[in-house]
């Protein structure tokens, strides 16, 4: 990604948004075209994540996770 736009990565790790104009590291997410939409990624990916996890396409990994553990993630 080059060119005259800078991009902005949220950092899992130090939990801070960071500006490159390339990926900084293995630990972001992103890229994100402002600084707001990188800060809000963490809870856009949990709500995202619930969300599958409510769906019928993730039933084989509950089943597959219960299996294993005796976990009941229903």
């Amino acid at each position: 990604m080059t060119g005259t736009q800078s991009y902005y990565w949220y950092n899992l790790t130090s939990q801070s948004v960071v500006r490159a104009d390339e990926r900084p590291s293995e630990d972001v997410i992103g890229p994100f075209g402002s600084p707001e939409e990188a800060e809000e990624s963490p809870a856009m990916l949990l709500e995202h994540a619930r969300a599958w996890l409510e769906s019928e396409e993730s039933e084989p990994f509950r089943a597959l996770v219960e299996e294993e553990d005796g976990t009941d993630l229903a």
